[in-house]
């Protein structure tokens, strides 16, 4: 199944406008890769981290959002940290296997990341523009040491009645999200 949105990509490194950054690198609640949902730590611009992505390297990622909208799509808002003192440029895995991905983004993305309906067995990828380049954050080639960046990622919605999804994204550990209506 392929889906095509000719709307709103945002190519730049820097995400979503409204992605938060944390100050806390790891969720206190967290238990087997997933986060649970007692001591969310809050971002310096205030927004409450939802959960936590723990990947190689010392990269994290925290999820300040998982908004569905009145269009039919979910967008996913964080921001990426690696807090190691290292950078890395372990980063083309998280754009998936997808060859015309990774061509369409220009290199490493965040165009790999699934949303998967366990209720409903399903999975949703990222959603691609006319040109197939993904509504994920792209550019991501090289995360220096000690840097945050915003990133965001859009996917279809699934149905009202599902309000729980992980999301997957590779070399991460997934994580439970619960989506809020925006």
């Amino acid at each position: 199944m392929s889906l095509t949105l000719n709307a709103c990509g945002n190519d730049d490194k820097e995400g979503k406008p409204n992605a938060g950054q944390s100050a806390s690198q790891a969720d206190p609640g967290q238990q087997n890769g997933r986060t649970g949902e007692n001591s969310k730590p809050k971002s310096p611009d205030g927004a409450k981290v939802i959960a936590t992505l723990q990947g190689r390297n010392g990269i994290v990622l925290d999820i300040t959002s998982a908004t569905r909208s009145a269009g039919g799509f979910v967008t996913v808002n964080g921001s990426l940290k690696n807090t190691s003192d290292r950078s890395t440029s372990e980063t083309q895995e998280w754009s998936g296997p997808e060859l015309n991905v990774i061509r369409g983004a220009g290199g490493s993305s965040l165009g790999g990341a699934t949303l998967v309906d366990e209720k409903e067995k399903k999975r949703y990828y990222t959603l691609r523009d006319t040109e197939n380049r993904p509504l994920a954050s792209t550019g991501l080639g090289t995360v220096e040491a000690n840097s945050e960046q915003k990133v965001y990622m859009q996917f279809p919605a699934p149905p009202k009645s599902t309000t729980r999804v992980d999301l997957q994204i590779p070399t991460f550990q997934s994580v439970a999200l619960t989506l809020t209506d925006g």
